[in-house]
């Protein structure tokens, strides 16, 4: 027989809803025990065909549930147009058949199934239905026969009213599956009617649970994004923080650069832009520009060499060339008489030439007796007065425009060093 299971202590998940949601009754009926009574007309001589609906009742937050998951036909019944008589034979191989196809199960009600033309009417079978199952929340399903003209009745505290809906729900029957079976004379529906909805259903919640599983990924793939784009932002923040930190330390060493007096690096800058890229500047020593004739530094070097070579030669012969000078020129033999005549009457004149004044307690005096002031007037030259950081060769250069009269100065002026001349002192020049 059919294989035995326990009354629903759960509600059924896979179910569909037939009509509205009665707020009075919850009635939830096997897809089996629907099919079968949809299926069964009266065949032959028979007006109606009438049975017994099996299940069970349960009570959920103070609503009854009524589950049926079975139904059996009444054999001997007594029917007389609309009039149906259970005789006690009728009920005894009812309750039998109960006991074999239908263990645990209960009576919730009746059912009455009619030709597709009759027209059942629940005022008929009202007298039959408080006979034969009276009690609080008995059923009593009438089928005409055509599809979709199905009602469910029940009995209330309020009195005897249709049910809004109900549910279709499916489970493995094997029951009513058997008693099915046993019931030749019963039409079934076809194979695969029942199962092609529960294909549909199952492909629903295949394609619902294909759906919450692109959704979860979806949501990891978001979650770890959303992960990897905020480490990347506290990156970003902290990369920020030490170039702020960077370009604080920056800002304080240029401000510790900047001259005194700018109150602005910009403005600095603005300055030094205005400004040259050179500057000349005049330094004591042996530094001289270029002349307006062209010479170059690498001609004024080759004269620069040239004096100093004559220079040497020079003071290698200054005593031939004092001789000489004494024996040919009568001028020279002049200038050297007023040397010394004009030094014994103004002993306090002072000496012109490279020569330095000799400063008291000193014992070093010139190798050479410049010439005065008056012998240089006698003999045509001029007298030059050294400045402050002047020397020889840039005299020569500003008096002449070249170095070739260099010697010729020494020469006149008895200097033994080029560079030994001081600011104050007088030149006599040729």
């Amino acid at each position: 027989m059919g294989e035995l299971y326990n009354p629903f202590p759960k509600l059924p998940k896979n179910i569909r809803q037939i009509g509205d949601t009665d707020q009075v009754v919850r009635l939830y009926v096997e897809d089996y025990v629907n099919t079968y009574l949809k299926r069964l007309y009266p065949a032959g001589n028979q007006t109606l065909r009438v049975g017994l609906l099996l299940g069970n009742t349960e009570n959920y937050d103070g609503t009854p549930y009524i589950f049926i998951d079975g139904a059996i036909e009444m054999e001997d019944a007594e029917v007389s147009g609309e009039k149906i008589e259970f005789s006690e034979n009728a009920w005894k191989k009812a309750y039998r058949g109960i006991e074999e196809s239908f263990p645990k199960r209960t009576v919730q009600g009746w059912f009455i199934c009619g030709t597709p033309s009759s027209q059942l009417s629940p005022l008929n079978y009202w007298k039959q239905h408080n006979q034969y199952f009276n009690g609080k929340n008995k059923l009593m399903y009438l089928n005409h026969g055509l599809e979709g003209e199905e009602a469910v009745y029940v009995t209330s505290e309020d009195g005897f009213y249709r049910l809004k809906g109900h549910c279709i729900y499916y489970e493995r029957n094997q029951m009513m599956q058997d008693y099915m079976v046993t019931r030749k004379d019963a039409r079934r529906v076809e194979s695969g009617s029942h199962e092609k909805v529960i294909k549909d259903f199952h492909q629903r919640m295949t394609a619902r649970k294909e759906q919450a599983e692109a959704g979860r990924h979806m949501s990891g793939i978001l979650g770890t994004a959303c992960g990897v784009l905020t480490v990347a932002v506290l990156a970003g923040g902290v990369v920020l923080v030490n170039n702020y930190h960077k370009m604080r330390q920056m800002e304080t060493v240029l401000t510790s650069v900047v001259p005194a007096g700018t109150a602005n690096w910009s403005d600095y800058l603005d300055k030094l832009n205005q400004e040259p890229d050179f500057v000349i500047e005049e330094r004591p020593g042996n530094v001289f520009p270029t002349g307006e004739s062209g010479e170059t530094g690498e001609s004024y070097a080759a004269e620069t060499m040239e004096a100093t070579e004559t220079m040497e030669a020079t003071a290698a012969g200054t005593e031939t060339m004092e001789a000489t000078a004494a024996g040919t020129d009568t001028e020279a033999a002049s200038v050297e008489e007023a040397v010394p005549s004009a030094s014994a009457e103004s002993p306090t004149q002072p000496l012109v030439g490279m020569g330095k004044e000799s400063e008291p307690g000193s014992t070093a005096s010139p190798k050479k007796e410049p010439a005065d002031s008056a012998a240089a007037s006698a003999t045509g030259s001029r007298i030059y007065e050294i400045g402050d950081g002047e020397t020889l060769y840039g005299i020569c250069w500003k008096e002449y425009g070249n170095l070739k009269r260099l010697a010729e100065i020494c020469e006149l002026n008895h200097l033994d060093d080029v560079n030994h001349i001081v600011a104050g002192q007088k030149l006599v020049l040729p």
